[in-house]
């Protein structure tokens, strides 16, 4: 009797427990979805300081609360209460109210607080991010990535591509462009076959990354591949962001196929048997594309295609063509003030002019290469105004000296090198040392030989300074020419001084083409004090070309010289060991 009384006893009390257990609950759970809503409320009504104090409050009195419907109303107060910091501009307790959520909750495994999680470490990410905190940002955004990953909700998908690209972002920031490209593949792998409209662009973006890559790496195979890929994937898709981004894929295909003239082995099927015909086609295609878009980049595309069919029309020899769509570039391009359409309408000028040229037009040519020179002006900043620019000073001097209007050429030239001397880019200099060249020769055959040795000595102070091997290739050949010109002139004190030019500035130089036209000069410097009976200074050059070049034998044209240097030195009967 007394044990069924103390049953009952304690089943009434475990049955008052759990009543009152489930009323305590309720009660927490009521009291915080008023605090909420009371915060809500002030929102609505515009009070945004005292609703940050309902959701602060709620966070801080019931942070702690086991019950799951509260943890998920704290959550959403946390959520809400960054937003409003975000818009009063108080971004730093944004960020904590952020990271505030993230470990109260991170271990849960309540689903509806690890979205909020991820959320907030996406966020947390973002805003670190636009106060370019790099480092807390990519720890924020890896934690996401690295917990998320593999999500199946389409929300969470989402903030995952887009902190993977960012990681990207600030990889590049670190110069760590690598990893950060290692992270693009990673996007594509993982996300290619998805159709949520922001998650394929995020694809796409990284697609046309790994593109871009590969082109300033100047990696032509790859970015070829890379294009193919994106114009087979993303074809179809209505996103305008995408469509452009289509245009410009379209846009790299066909110049790659255009302007690559080395193709490795093993990329020629990835190139095809007729490159030039693949990127007209493409040419086309792009234009067919953008036929009606005037906003953006099309623009840019529309004139850069136009252009680039003109050029393979004229590698083709089909000039009427050619010079048709070069006339269209300037009659629909030239009044537009946009730096790079302003470069293809000048580019386009210049074809339009070496293709008369070609035909022998030249006082056509001689029109439209003039109006280069009066439309455009030198700016260092500006390197293909100033390629154009330069280019059209050098081709309409040589067309002017073969209709043997010398003086004009002469003037040409001479306000070339004047202009364009002082550049600090290396590739325009090249053009620069082939005016000097130009500019001496030419001077030679008017008999200004003082003039001559000048241009020639200007251009051996600057060139042997220079990074690039064609302009130091210049630099020796000038001091030949000069110093054969000297010869000529019988100014025998300045020969010698300037032949040993070669060797103070040259016999170290690493560049084969350059140590080929330095051990061919040194030969004829030997060759021809042998033949003027100074044999006895031509055995130290000799002695010199063996001891430069001895390492250099397995090239052909230092192999000929070292071959020649013996047998001038069998002739001079000397004992020098080779």
């Amino acid at each position: 009797m007394y044990k069924k009384i103390a049953i009952f006893t304690l089943l009434f009390a475990l049955t008052i427990g759990v009543v009152l257990y489930y009323k305590h609950q309720s009660r927490l759970e009521h009291g915080a979805y008023t605090a909420l809503q009371s915060g809500y409320l002030n929102l609505k009504k515009g009070k945004k300081l005292q609703a940050m104090g309902d959701f602060s409050f709620l966070s801080e009195f019931y942070a702690h609360k086991r019950n799951s419907t509260v943890q998920e109303i704290v959550a959403e107060a946390l959520l809400k209460k960054a937003e409003i910091l975000v818009e009063v501009k108080n971004t730093d307790d944004a960020i904590l109210t952020l990271e505030r959520l993230s470990n109260l909750f991170l271990d849960s495994k309540n689903q509806k607080l690890k979205d909020d999680v991820a959320l907030a470490l996406f966020r947390q990410g973002n805003l670190l991010l636009e106060q370019k905190e790099y480092e807390p940002a990519m720890l924020a955004l890896s934690h996401l990535v690295s917990v998320y990953g593999r999500s199946d909700n389409i929300k969470i998908k989402r903030m995952v591509a887009q902190a993977m690209y960012q990681e990207t972002e600030i990889l590049n920031h670190w110069g760590k462009k690598d990893t950060a490209l290692n992270i693009h593949s990673a996007i594509i792998e993982q996300f290619i076959n998805e159709q949520d409209p922001e998650i394929r662009l995020v694809t796409a973006k990284s697609l046309m990354a790994r593109t871009v890559n590969r082109l300033n790496n100047r990696e032509w195979g790859p970015a070829l591949y890379n294009s193919n890929l994106f114009i087979k994937i993303f074809s179809k898709d209505a996103s305008p962001t995408i469509k452009e981004f289509l245009a410009h894929n379209l846009l790299y295909r066909a110049e790659i196929l255009h302007r690559v003239k080395t193709i490795p082995e093993d990329q020629k099927k990835l190139f095809g048997d007729n490159p030039q015909e693949a990127a007209l086609t493409t040419y086309d295609e792009l234009l067919s594309a953008i036929d009606k878009h005037k906003e953006g980049e099309y623009q840019r595309y529309k004139v850069t295609a136009l252009l680039g069919k003109a050029q393979i029309f004229q590698q083709q020899k089909k000039y009427t063509e050619a010079l048709n769509l070069c006339n269209q570039v300037y009659e629909s391009f030239a009044d537009i003030d946009a730096t790079k359409i302003k470069d293809v309408v000048a580019k386009s000028l210049l074809t339009k002019a070496q293709i008369l040229n070609t035909l022998k037009q030249y006082k056509q040519a001689l029109i439209v290469y003039q109006q280069i020179i009066q439309s455009y002006h030198y700016d260092d900043s500006h390197n293909t105004i100033n390629d154009v620019l330069l280019s059209a000073y050098i081709e309409s001097s040589a067309i002017l000296v073969q209709l043997d209007n010398n003086a004009e050429a002469l003037k040409l030239l001479s306000q070339a090198v004047q202009i364009f001397q002082n550049t600090h880019n290396e590739r325009l200099y090249y053009k620069v040392s082939e005016a000097y060249m130009a500019l001496a020769e030419l001077q030679v055959k008017m008999h200004l030989y003082d003039d001559a040795l000048s241009s020639y000595t200007s251009l051996i102070s600057m060139a042997h300074h220079k990074n690039l091997s064609s302009i130091r290739y210049n630099g020796a050949l000038a001091i030949i020419k000069k110093a054969n010109l000297l010869i000529q002139l019988k100014k025998g004190s300045d020969i010698k001084q300037t032949y040993d030019l070669l060797t103070t500035f040259y016999q170290n130089d690493e560049d084969m083409k350059v140590r080929e036209i330095v051990a061919q000069g040194m030969y004829g410097r030997a060759k021809s004090l042998f033949e003027h009976n100074r044999g006895y200074t031509a055995v130290d050059i000799i002695r010199k070309i063996f001891k430069l070049f001895d390492k250099d034998k397995s090239n052909p044209v230092i192999h000929d010289v070292l071959e020649k240097t013996k047998e001038l030195q069998k002739q001079l009967g000397s004992t020098i060991v080779w």
